[in-house]
């Protein structure tokens, strides 16, 4: 069976079926789906404007005699039955100036007294990379938090909250902002001792650039000076890395995972889980316009929505419209898909294969879709996909 819809009449055919409160739920998830869309390309625009105008608990992550720092959880990580979780990205914090990329301090208060109110476990990525990388079980509920780009803020007005509330994080480093000695990041001073604090410090190349804008050599090159840099200055390499924007290709992933890194996360909003892209997992971003606690529920409570085939495979558009589709894994009726540009026509081919088409080209740049449904459990289920468009 085919059924096609224009742009947003399939979101509208379920409404009308379904009753008051599934309407209300949906409705809902509608407008954060396309908030916390918006709010990442927020993040892409300010990311870039900063960087060209701007001059895991304690204990969980340990520095050894030799200097290298084992991620591996030093205590069990706690079992459960998921085989998801949600991890969330910030960049800044309570730094007015910059809102796209910024955390106001009272709503990072607010998502940290959620985050300990008993609902949800925190633990460190390299925890849950390691729990789903092997299949293992997690609690219900699992969070990740990671930093993008090591400014200051983290040290001087995120840290102090983190440790206070025992939770654990990762900061993402960009090696020459810090060699670079911008006041509005951290020095490698101040980098040692949160990671000597058990904070899991991960790689994000050495320029924070455009990685599939560089030919793969020049890539290549970015990775060895960043590790070389690391060791230098920590004493080992980290094992986990963040893309710059969110953006790579086929042949960027390989050199990151050619480098050593055991994963990698984009920008793209979703729940990873056993059967993600390892090499490039997705975030849900978080600033001060979409950083309202009603989104940040929605986010910290969504499970996955398993996929497979995605179409297109590589992360770099080389078609534009993009003819983007993919296949359910699981039975799921009341999806919806929302492109971060173009009108969209869904096509549902059987009950298994989505197919997207789009009225037109989309801008250079980068080009996000998320596509989401409500499950029996009354969560969203979510995945999402960002492409570098030439």
């Amino acid at each position: 069976m085919t059924v096609e819809t224009k742009g947003r009449r399939a979101v509208f055919a379920f409404m009308q079926s379904g009753s008051a409160p599934a309407l209300q739920g949906l409705m809902l998830g509608v407008s954060l789906a396309v908030g916390l869309m918006l709010g990442m390309a927020m993040v892409f625009s300010q990311s870039a404007s900063a960087q060209s105008s701007e001059d895991e608990p304690t204990g969980e992550t340990t520095v050894e005699s030799d200097g290298s720092q084992s991620q591996m959880a030093s205590s069990e990580t706690p079992s459960g039955e998921a085989t998801s979780a949600v991890v969330f990205m910030y960049h800044r914090f309570g730094e007015g100036d910059y809102p796209s990329t910024n955390i106001q301090l009272d709503q990072f208060k607010a998502h940290i007294a959620e985050l300990t109110n008993g609902d949800y476990t925190v633990l460190g990525v390299p925890q849950i990379v390691t729990a789903l990388e092997s299949g293992e079980g997690l609690p219900d509920r699992s969070i990740g938090i990671t930093i993008d780009d090591a400014y200051r803020s983290v040290y001087q007005d995120a840290w102090p909250i983190f440790r206070e509330n025992n939770i654990p994080f990762t900061v993402f480093v960009s090696t020459e902002q810090l060699d670079s000695g911008y006041s509005n990041y951290m020095t490698w001073d101040m980098v040692r001792e949160l990671a000597r604090d058990g904070v899991t410090i991960g790689g994000h190349s050495q320029h924070h650039s455009h990685l599939p804008d560089l030919d793969i050599e020049a890539v290549k090159a970015e990775l060895a000076h960043s590790a070389k840099r690391f060791e230098e200055e920590l004493g080992y390499v980290p094992e986990i890395f963040a893309y710059p924007y969110g953006e790579a290709n086929a042949d960027v992933l390989a050199a990151v995972k050619d480098a050593g890194y055991r994963a990698a996360f984009g920008q793209q909003s979703g729940a990873m889980h056993t059967g993600s892209d390892f090499m490039y997992l997705p975030r849900f971003a978080l600033n001060e316009h979409y950083g309202a606690m009603d989104r940040f529920k929605l986010a910290a409570n969504s499970l996955p929505l398993k996929v497979t085939d995605i179409t297109p495979s590589d992360y770099t558009l080389k078609r534009n419209p993009p003819a983007f589709g993919f296949t359910l894994k699981e039975q799921a009726p009341n999806i919806a898909c929302y492109p971060s540009e173009g009108e969209a026509t869904m096509t549902r081919l059987g009950d298994e294969r989505v197919e997207i088409r789009l009225d037109g080209p989309v801008s250079s740049g980068r080009w996000r879709i998320n596509c989401t449904g409500m499950g029996p459990d009354s969560r969203w289920h979510w995945f999402g996909m960002l492409y570098t468009v030439p």
